[in-house]
């Protein structure tokens, strides 16, 4: 079957400020399912259609959709690409299926009284006109089944002659007869002096029509001033189609409407549909208001130009279309029962400017709350916000919430944001905190924001925001130094992956007092402060992050936390340092990052606050900066873990420019599985020979906690000759023995031969080991006495007035035979100075 399409006067191709567009190509979609169809003919139902477009300039209606029509198709979406590149649809019912039961009656019956047969392939006629005492019944007019038209008649519909009574009348129509569809025809501007009341089981078929208002009202509701319904037992199963809703609020001389009143609301109910209107001129409060609503659908619908006539600016919040629940002074009926509206869908729509007025506050949310209540199941969907006033999306007690490709763009305040009461507030939504949780803020785009974040979900302690993920999101350009890119505070474990965030005035993702973040895989460019800020935060992790410039400050910054991670990040052009771990930032690790100057003035490569204590710093490449290991790695006195075993010297792992690199990553890799050495054996090459009877102390950093059983020195190429006392000693830095072996008396020490001695005696008394009590510097121990003393395989040795500066290495007391005793009083070596400095090659194990 064909069916009839296109050719009115409300079948014209306009922009937003009102401009026919000819010569421009349609994409025409099957109604439900999206599909494209391709079957097109021209009125004569034979002429096939290439390429449907609107009438060109120099036809008689340019812009203009001529009359066609498609292949077994009853209902139809025009689709075309917007200014900004987004696809815009409206909605078109075939001809046959919207006049089908009028065009019926007048020509199929013979008498009143008998039904339409619409049922039968080819229904008879009868000639004669035809007079209606109750609704028409037609079971196959497309997807409503047993459908009832009524349409309305007897109005002016010129735009200023009040229309309500004629509107009504259908509606009242319609409900007395158990529903139906409320046909308003196209092409005419109704006035409308009070609001329309649409009851359950009504559809408002209204393309092509303009409705306004010309009192001080809004437009159309579905409830009487008088009703009361609890939870979402009001009039329900609603669909407004189609139609321009003008709310006409006063501004400069135009329009009437000076009243807070919103143009279309629905409250007490479920399953109520918007879809394919425009709503404009909104004096106050909202263009569409859900409340106290189930399964609320605003779809294809265009939200056009505010305008807060409160006279005291205290309106500038209002949305476009408000998610709301029945508390005294949201809602205009009862029962104030705090009934939240739930499972609502905007998806497709518009907000903006109007021809005469601006955007409006915000673009969706809500902003009425109740101790224990939440919306749920919340979806924002793939729509275009334009300069709105605050916020784009506000989200206040949503849970089970997904807010999903929309473009924002000039937003006042932050693009999206989720946000909670004041938990020290007074106000009616204020006092108390909330959980917000199970959030999906994925693939949006925000643009322009002039103020506070491009996404911000902000919680309270004690209320936080939980299973929060913002994902996929592109962030870009803000105006003032408030301004960050995203922005989450007060989340347990948020999720902010994968998002490109450039060009924010202050910093690109800040995360506060969100314990286990997981910052991953972000690319920030060109941000006015830090790439990242973790402050308040435990068990956060930034990892896989590229941060690409910032004008001040650190690549990433950590304060007042611990635990966190920031690990294989790329850094470049950082103003500071390239991580920058703060105040009381304890417990972190910074692994496996690199930091390069690039273009831009970065000072360190990873820089550390004192109180930054019980860090690791491993592995981080900050080569290519011409920094030695103290500027690549400005530790103050936080003593951060850089290597294997624990060790604390600069750069460690880490790879510079000016120190011996790669060659301490390798001397850590080369280094035997447990063992502790006084140096690399890649630094070997010579051998020193120690002064008999002189105990030479050497040293060694040990991790605390470390079980010492044996010490071992290596002879070179001369043996010990007739020895009478040998021995080996470890002690702290302060030159106190610890532990020693036993004397080896006059045993042979052969030529290039390693000699492993077994701990004797340790401060405790006997014993077989000694465990270490801190991490640092240790010495290990030697003294030979023999004829002639073996040489040690070595470093190499210095003279006593470098080696002796403390805390020095190198010979102590002289004339010595007997292993002192450890235990007891002890015994401290004397002071370095007798005999040269020998940086013999020792280790424990």
């Amino acid at each position: 079957m064909l069916y009839t399409f296109g050719g009115t006067p409300a079948d014209v191709l306009t922009d937003a400020s009102g401009n026919v567009i000819p010569d421009y190509p349609l994409i025409v979609r099957a109604a439900g399912t999206g599909a494209s169809v391709t079957a097109l003919f021209e009125a004569d139902g034979v002429t096939p259609i290439a390429q449907l477009r609107s009438n060109p300039t120099g036809s008689a209606t340019p812009g203009a959709v001529r009359t066609f029509r498609a292949a077994d198709v009853s209902e139809i979406e025009y689709e075309y690409l917007g200014p900004g590149g987004q696809p815009l649809r409206w909605y078109q019912a075939g001809r046959e299926v919207a006049s089908g039961a009028r065009d019926a009656a007048t020509q199929a019956l013979a008498a009143a009284n008998t039904k339409l047969d619409t049922e039968t392939p080819d229904p008879q006629t009868v000639d004669g006109p035809v007079n209606f005492s109750s609704p028409i019944s037609a079971p196959n007019l497309g997807d409503q089944s047993a459908a009832r038209w009524f349409v309305v008649s007897g109005a002016t519909g010129n735009g200023v002659a009040d229309d309500r009574a004629a509107i009504q009348a259908q509606l009242d129509a319609a409900h007395t007869a158990g529903g139906g569809i409320v046909f308003i025809p196209p092409g005419r501007t109704y006035g409308i002096s009070t609001f329309l009341v649409v009851y359950a089981d009504t559809t408002v078929w209204a393309y092509g029509a303009t409705l306004k208002a010309i009192g001080n009202t809004g437009l159309l509701r579905n409830f009487e001033p008088t009703d009361l319904f609890a939870a979402y037992t009001g009039r329900s199963r609603i669909r407004i189609l189609g139609g321009t809703w003008d709310g006409n609020a006063a501004d400069s001389g135009v329009g009437t409407v000076t009243a807070t009143t919103n143009v279309m609301s629905f409250a007490h109910c479920e399953d109520i549909t918007v879809r394919d209107a425009t709503i404009t001129n909104v004096s106050s409060a909202h263009g569409l208001e859900f409340n106290s609503t189930a399964r609320g659908r605003a779809l294809n619908c265009q939200f056009l130009g505010y305008k807060d006539n409160s006279g005291d600016g205290s309106r500038d919040f209002s949305e476009a279309v408000q998610i709301d629940m029945a508390v005294s002074g949201s809602v205009g009926i009862g029962d104030f029962d705090a009934t939240p509206s739930k499972d609502i869908l905007i998806e497709g729509c518009y907000v903006g400017p109007s021809s005469r007025l601006g955007s409006f506050g915000r673009g969706f949310g809500s902003h009425m709350l109740r101790t224990g209540v939440y919306y749920y199941g919340i979806r924002i969907i793939g729509n275009r916000i334009e300069n709105v006033r605050q916020q784009g999306i506000y989200g206040f007690g949503w849970r089970r919430a997904v807010i999903s490709g929309n473009v924002v763009s000039g937003s006042g305040l932050s693009g999206i944001q989720l946000s909670r009461p004041d938990p020290a507030g007074s106000g009616p939504s204020e006092g108390y905190t909330i959980n917000g949780r199970n959030i999906a803020i994925v693939g949006n785009t925000v643009e322009g924001a002039k103020d506070a974040s491009g996404i911000r979900v902000f919680g309270a302690s004690g209320g936080t925001y939980d299973q929060v993920t913002i994902a996929g999101n592109s962030v870009l350009g803000f105006n003032t130094d408030l301004s960050n890119g995203i922005h989450v505070e007060y989340c347990s474990r948020p999720n902010v992956t994968g998002n490109t965030v450039a060009g924010t005035q202050s910093t690109g993702i800040v995360c506060f007092n969100s314990d286990g973040a997981n910052i991953g895989s972000n690319t920030i460019r060109d941000v006015g402060s830090n790439g990242i800020n973790i402050t308040g935060c435990n068990g956060a992790q930034a990892v896989g992050n590229t941060i690409d410039g910032t004008t001040s400050n650190h690549g990433i910054f950590v304060t007042t936390s611990s635990a966190v991670a920031v690990q294989s990040n790329r850094i470049n052009a950082a103003a500071s340092a390239g991580v920058r771990l703060s105040t009381s930032a304890t417990g972190c690790s910074v692994i496996g990052n690199q930091v390069r100057k690039g273009t831009g003035s970065t000072t360190s490569g990873v820089s550390l606050d004192s109180t930054a204590t019980g860090a690791a710093v491993l592995n981080n490449d900050l080569s290519g900066n011409s920094w030695s290991a103290s500027t690549a790695l400005p530790v103050s006195t936080a003593a951060p873990v850089t290597g294997p075993g624990g060790m604390t010297a600069l750069p460690g792992s880490n790879l510079v420019d000016k120190d011996l690199t790669p060659v301490p990553a390798l001397e850590a890799a080369i280094s035997p599985a447990g063992r502790y050495e006084t140096t690399s054996r890649l630094r070997l090459g010579t051998s020193s020979t120690p002064t008999s009877g002189t105990l030479y102390l050497v040293p060694i950093w040990l991790p605390k906690g470390l079980v010492v059983s044996n010490i071992s020195f290596v002879s070179g190429s001369n043996a010990a000759a007739t020895p009478t006392n040998w021995w080996f000693t470890l002690h702290d830095n302060t030159r106190k023995a610890l532990a020693r072996t036993a004397d080896q008396l006059t045993a042979a020490w052969a030529a290039n031969t390693i000699k492993t001695l077994a701990i004797a005696q340790t401060t405790a008394g006997a014993g077989t080991s000694y465990t270490t009590t801190y991490a640092g510097l240790h010495y290990l121990g030697v003294m030979v006495k023999a004829t002639t003393n073996p040489n040690l395989i070595s470093e190499g040795s210095m003279p006593d007035v470098v080696a002796q500066v403390a805390p020095g290495f190198g010979g102590t007391d002289a004339g010595m035979s007997t292993p002192p005793t450890v235990s007891g009083a002890g015994f401290t070596a004397g002071a370095f100075g007798t005999g040269s400095g020998i940086l013999a090659y020792g280790y424990v194990s």
